[in-house]
C-alpha cells in the first residue's frame, strides 16, 4: 500500500510582506536628513563610535537594549555614529547628518522644522550618506641631501 499524497500547498496570501529597503537602513526621522534632537531641542544622551559606516552604526543600535535611534554624521573626513538613549522629538535639518529611529518605537510627533506639521510619517529610507573623499597621498620621499664638503683648516 502507498502512503497518501501530501496535501496541496496553501493558496497565495493576499497580504504582501513588508518591503525591505535595498540599502537596509531604517527610514529617516522626519523624512529628511538632519541631526537628532530630544525634547527641548538639544542633542540628548548618546554614545559615540567613530569611523564606522552608517549600516554598522544601525546594527550596533539594533543590538543595544538602551539605543532608541542613531545619528550619523560626517565631520570632515571622519564619520561619527551616535547611539541615542533618549527619545527623539525633532530633527535639525542638515545635509551632513541623518537621524534614524529604531523600528518599533513610535515616530509620531517627530518634527523637522516649524513649517512641517506634527505626526508626519517616516517615509521611505534614504540612501546612506556618501563616503568621505580618500585621504591625499603623502608626497614621495626625497633622496637624502649630498654630503657637505669638508671645512678648510683653521688659520692661526
Amino acid at each position: 500500500t502507498r502512503p497518501p499524497p501530501p496535501p496541496p500547498p496553501p493558496p497565495p496570501s493576499k497580504h504582501r510582506a513588508a518591503a525591505v529597503p535595498a540599502n537596509g537602513l531604517w527610514p529617516l526621522a522626519g523624512e529628511r536628513r538632519g541631526a537628532c534632537r530630544v525634547e527641548g531641542g538639544n542633542t540628548g544622551s548618546f554614545d559615540e563610535v567613530w569611523q564606522i559606516g552608517e549600516l554598522a552604526c544601525q546594527r550596533k543600535c539594533a543590538a543595544s537594549s538602551t539605543c532608541v535611534a542613531i545619528g550619523f554624521v560626517y565631520a570632515g573626513r571622519m564619520t561619527r555614529c551616535e547611539l541615542h538613549n533618549a527619545l527623539i522629538y525633532s530633527v535639525l535639518p542638515t545635509g551632513q547628518a541623518s537621524c534614524r529611529i529604531k523600528p518599533g518605537l513610535s515616530p509620531a510627533g517627530v518634527r523637522v522644522d516649524p513649517l512641517r506639521r506634527r505626526g508626519a510619517s517616516l517615509g521611505a529610507p534614504a540612501p546612506p550618506l556618501p563616503l568621505p573623499p580618500p585621504s591625499p597621498r603623502p608626497p614621495p620621499e626625497l633622496p637624502p641631501p649630498p654630503p657637505r664638503p669638508p671645512l678648510p683648516p683653521a688659520t692661526p
